[in-house]
């Protein structure tokens, strides 16, 4: 005889009371393991597409790496779509990379050209406060 999906129906519940919220904050307001929580979503999503959970949006996750986090919200319907990573988030990545890691690339550049010793500790000042 099958188990009722406890589990399920109290994320529901959750989901229904509190509106739409992403794993993490399902997992602080339910208190449960994250894989108890991202466990039943998956297989309900993967069993019955479109009748439990739908994704309603994307959270940009800060000081995370990887890609945006679902929110999710209780009843059937389709998932809102993905955004992109187009031109424009390659560009401003690479970007901000470079603006963090310029004073060590500044120090590598020294020392390839063997025109001048570098200290490897001229890397951690800043490349405005340097002398020219």
């Amino acid at each position: 005889m099958p188990r009722a999906p406890d589990t399920r129906d109290a994320i529901t519940a959750a989901l229904r009371e509190c509106g739409p919220m992403s794993v993490p904050e399902l997992v602080e307001h339910l208190g449960w393991k994250r894989n108890r929580v991202d466990a039943c979503i998956t297989t309900a999503r993967a069993n019955h597409p479109g009748k439990f959970f739908r994704i309603v949006r994307y959270l940009q996750q800060i000081g995370i790496q990887g890609r945006e986090a679902a929110v999710y919200a209780a009843g059937p319907g389709p998932d809102a779509k993905r955004p992109e990573f187009g031109q424009a988030h390659v560009v401003a990545r690479r970007s901000n990379y470079y603006r963090r890691n310029r004073a060590r690339f500044a120090v590598d550049r020294k020392l390839r050209s063997g025109v001048d010793r570098a200290s490897p500790w001229s890397g951690l000042v800043p490349m405005a406060s340097r002398a020219a």
